[in-house]
């Protein structure tokens, strides 16, 4: 929380204006100190003592059918090879279609034939190309 206070006090004095009292020393101090922490990558993730945080890796693809879609988390599930895989879909990620049409995840209906280029980070796998078909 401390290596938040001075960023919150940038924040205060920018919104707030003339009304907040804070003496001219303090603002290149509060600058500072918040913007090397920021620099420094902390307060980015989770802190797990001097463990960096887990890369994304190459998941490999699968072809299958969609089974369900929830369009409000970017989320779906694709049956392919007897098992049911959750994936996370992002913005970045790449729709293409038979005839390289602009697609998005709204294309996507349960029952449609898939083939999903995936990442993994933890045991989260997430689409980076969609091929609709």
């Amino acid at each position: 929380m401390s290596r938040l206070l001075p960023l919150l006090a940038l924040i205060a004095i920018l919104l707030l204006g003339d009304r907040v009292a804070v003496s001219a020393a303090q603002v290149p101090l509060a600058l500072g100190s918040a913007f090397s922490s920021l620099a420094d990558g902390e307060g980015d993730e989770k802190d797990d003592g001097d463990r960096p945080p887990a890369r994304a890796k190459d998941a490999g693809s699968i072809d299958g059918e969609v089974v369900s879609v929830d369009y409000r988390t970017n989320r779906m599930s694709v049956r392919s090879g007897g098992q049911v895989y959750d994936v996370t879909v992002l913005p970045s990620t790449d729709f293409r279609g038979r005839t390289n049409s602009f697609h998005a995840i709204t294309d996507i209906k349960r029952g449609a034939h898939v083939n999903i280029m995936l990442s993994q980070r933890a045991h989260m796998l997430t689409a980076q190309i969609i091929h609709l078909q």
